[in-house]
């Protein structure tokens, strides 16, 4: 059977009775890649120009085959065409069959054209990042499998998962996906370690503590990965315009640390710890100056013996009142509100 037949007739349906309502028609897939078998389907999709045009969207069945009249908006078109969804190879890859207008296909050609655009380093990285980061959820139910069937099956969502941010890291589109997925990977610049091997796991593994300790060294790798190229795009903040105002802000952290190890509120003297260790870490993100200097509280914290945390915290305030100093923060701090008053009068 021809499949492109299906298409054929869809064109010839348009233009009987909806050139007006149908943009364009485009195939994708093994068919234009010339490799087809005998169950091929037909990939393809239609654009709508009105809300008439949707009654072509159908999908049937044809001597066993399944096929798909699949109408794509112009406004989801321009979405996939920035890589907000992974099926942005069917608009780079697609050949288009049918239009209605030159209007119509100059619109599609420009909207190919920003697909094909991938020059904007930043953005692919971050997606890539944002991407990457819903595999974690995959992850955990992976963890908690108790069948090896049930580890395969989230090991191919993050399979889905990584290698969509790794085409996206590298600036790539994924065109042909399942048997062919891993070696689109492997031709792309940047790979993650091991990917070769831990990738393989899903498919010759049936140790499912193997299967989970690999995908974990998957994650690791790929997040290491996007961290080193998030690295090379990031703008070094000044520390002193990151930092200023900043300790006067904190100190009533260390002030809720204090009182709740005074009152033995070790629920409180926990939260206000790691608050206080992660407002930290956070501004001084990208600024190239590092916390490790800073002794650890939440690592002080015994909620049978707060003691240990007020001198941690005391030593924290010290050395940290330090480093801003060091660094060309000037501390705001006044003695009396007379000293208040008269600075304000000064502004």
């Amino acid at each position: 059977m021809s499949v492109i037949r299906a298409a054929e007739l869809l064109i010839g349906k348009i233009k009987t009775d909806y050139k007006d309502d149908i943009a364009l028609v485009v195939i994708m897939g093994s068919y234009i890649y010339g490799e087809t078998h005998s169950r091929s389907d037909l990939d393809m999709f239609f654009v709508p120009n009105t809300e008439r045009s949707y009654n072509l969207g159908f999908t049937f069945v044809l001597d066993e085959i399944g096929f798909d009249y699949w109408p794509i908006s112009w406004e989801r078109l321009e979405r996939i065409a920035n890589f907000d969804e992974r099926i942005t190879s069917i608009i780079t890859e697609g050949k288009v069959l049918y239009y209605s207008s030159a209007a119509d296909i100059e619109r599609y050609n420009q909207i190919k054209k920003k697909a094909l655009d991938t020059r904007e380093r930043k953005k692919f990285i971050y997606k890539a990042s944002e991407k990457f980061n819903e595999v974690y959820k995959v992850y955990w139910e992976l963890l908690n499998a108790y069948t090896i069937s049930d580890a395969r099956k989230y090991a191919i969502g993050i399979i889905y998962t990584i290698t969509y941010a790794l085409a996206l890291l590298n600036g790539i589109t994924v065109k042909r996906g399942r048997g062919k997925l891993k070696q689109e990977i492997l031709n792309m610049p940047l790979v993650p370690d091991g990917f070769l091997e831990l990738y393989d796991t899903a498919f010759t593994i049936s140790d499912i503590d193997v299967f989970k300790k690999a995908y974990g060294q998957l994650l690791q790798s790929t997040e290491i990965l996007i961290l080193r190229e998030k690295e090379k795009i990031s703008e070094k903040v000044s520390f002193a315009g990151a930092l200023n105002g900043f300790y006067e802000e904190m100190i009533n952290l260390y002030n809720k640390i204090y009182h709740a190890c005074e009152t033995r509120d070790a629920v409180t003297a926990l939260f206000a710890s790691v608050e206080l260790t992660n407002e930290i870490e956070q501004v001084l993100k990208d600024t190239g100056v590092s916390s490790k200097n800073l002794p650890d509280l939440v690592g002080a914290f015994d909620p049978n013996n707060l003691e240990p945390l007020v001198s941690t915290a005391q030593n924290h305030q010290v050395k940290f009142v330090e480093l801003l100093t060091a660094n060309g923060v000037n501390i705001r701090q006044f003695t009396s509100f007379d000293d208040l008053k008269i600075y304000l009068d000064s502004l």
